[in-house]
């Protein structure tokens, strides 16, 4: 660099010293160059001991809602019995706090038979939250509703008919809606992967089941839909033996919600023979068997495995009275998905994380929640806004919805104040 471009630099440095001290302080924190945030696995730790087959969503509110199978969650803290669906809430997706659980003792539905409660798996659905779950001594599936994400929850009974159709055990259920509104629900356990058309209301499925997968100890599917075709995640290979657990999770696509659905071989599921579509194995890191997933997407659209895995150097949770075996610590985990070719992968194949990691991405650098009470002074701007309007949910203090069939994206502002404030891409919904 020579002295007249040196001279040049500092003088380009001082003017945007003065420009962003003439700011206003909130925004002069937005301007700076922000420190990139990182997070390490395991996301619960010194939270909940244990976090297993989480499930999560963005609450209205704007806050992260994740869910687990019913487990002893404070041990390290006296506690010896278990907590049933457990629930945590958190601002940013690394940092999490207990947020109470689906039922008691006490408010445990009789139906169940005081079955142990497994799988969780969370949707929001027209005003309200349907919480799926595994009653595995009924070898059924359960919903219950709810206002909040944390409840009160109103229990609507088993989802599937006696004889549901799948030709082996009838839990770890997600459901899945397609393009068009159809809900679809996918369950099944050891070792076959089926799915049935649901009712509008999604608590009850509707006609025959169709087998999608089968293999060696399959279970935990989990669909979405991306680029035209359906990826159907599922977890085998063993999930609760400690250190000796195999888990890992594998995946398959299909241009149908009901398949057939082929892996990264073309294989179809349903073939003895299907071995590829690895998302995340051990990696002869720290972590061993994790599995059982679902996704969530952050705010910048990039798309996050939730799993859980067995810590090497502390596999094992401590007796559960009442519970004739031990049972596999199993914290809950994030890490990068990357679609590779049009297939998942976790961060690239190298598998799941135990160093600092850049965290999703859960603030933005202009909007709002619209969780202060202030939606009722913004309003929408720009061509094809007329059908949007602002509306409320019982755990938000306000949202933007739109009555068209194909909704534009309107920019949001407020009235005319110092300064003013606009958000492109409000929390909609």
């Amino acid at each position: 660099m020579n002295r007249r471009t040196s001279r040049t630099a500092k003088a380009l440095a001082a003017l945007a010293a003065v420009l962003l001290a003439a700011l206003p302080p909130a925004q002069q924190a937005t301007a700076a160059p922000r420190q990139t945030a990182t997070y390490r696995n395991p996301v619960t730790a010194d939270v909940v001991d244990t976090f297993p087959d989480p499930a999560m969503i963005r609450g209205k509110d704007g806050y992260w809602y994740a869910y687990g199978t019913q487990n002893p969650v404070f041990q390290t803290k006296g506690e010896t019995g278990e907590r049933m669906l457990p629930i945590l809430k958190s601002a940013d997706m690394t940092h999490w706090e207990y947020a109470g659980q689906v039922f008691t003792p006490e408010t445990q539905p009789t139906w169940h038979g005081g079955s142990r409660l497994w799988a969780p798996d969370i949707r929001y659905t027209n005003g309200h939250y349907n919480l799926f779950y595994s009653v595995p001594d009924k070898d059924t599936v359960g919903v219950a509703t709810a206002p909040t994400p944390t409840g009160p929850w109103t229990d609507q009974g088993a989802v599937l008919p006696d004889n549901s159709g799948c030709a082996t055990g009838d839990i770890d259920q997600a459901q899945f809606t397609d393009v068009g509104g159809q809900p679809y629900l996918y369950w099944g356990s050891y070792d076959t992967i089926c799915v049935a058309k649901m009712n509008g209301d999604r608590t009850r499925i509707e006609g025959a089941a169709t087998e999608v997968a089968q293999g060696r100890r399959m279970e935990g599917g989990f669909v979405v839909r991306r680029d035209g075709y359906y990826y159907l995640f599922y977890s085998d290979a063993g999930c609760c033996d400690g250190a000796f657990s195999g888990y890992q999770v594998k995946v398959g696509r299909a241009t149908s919600p009901t398949g057939p659905f082929t892996d990264d071989q073309g294989v179809d599921l349903m073939a003895a023979t299907s071995k590829g579509g690895v998302v995340v194995s051990a990696n002869g890191d720290r972590w061993i068997g994790p599995g059982h997933n679902s996704l969530q997407t952050d705010l910048s659209g990039q798309d996050w495995l939730v799993y859980h895995a067995v810590p090497a150097d502390d596999p094992d949770l401590d007796l559960v009275p009442g519970i004739d075996r031990t049972l596999s610590r199993r914290p809950m985990l994030i890490d990068r998905l990357d679609w590779i070719d049009g297939w998942p992968v976790v961060r690239a194949g190298a598998g799941p994380s135990t160093g600092a990691q850049p965290a999703p991405v859960t603030t933005w650098d202009t909007g709002s929640t619209f969780n202060d009470g202030s939606l009722p002074g913004w309003r929408a701007q720009g061509s094809g806004t007329a059908a949007w309007a602002t509306a409320t949910e019982q755990d938000a203090a306000g949202t933007s919805r739109t009555a068209a069939a194909t909704p534009t994206r309107p920019i949001w502002c407020r009235p005319r104040q110092p300064p003013r404030r606009c958000a492109p891409r409000p929390i909609c919904g």
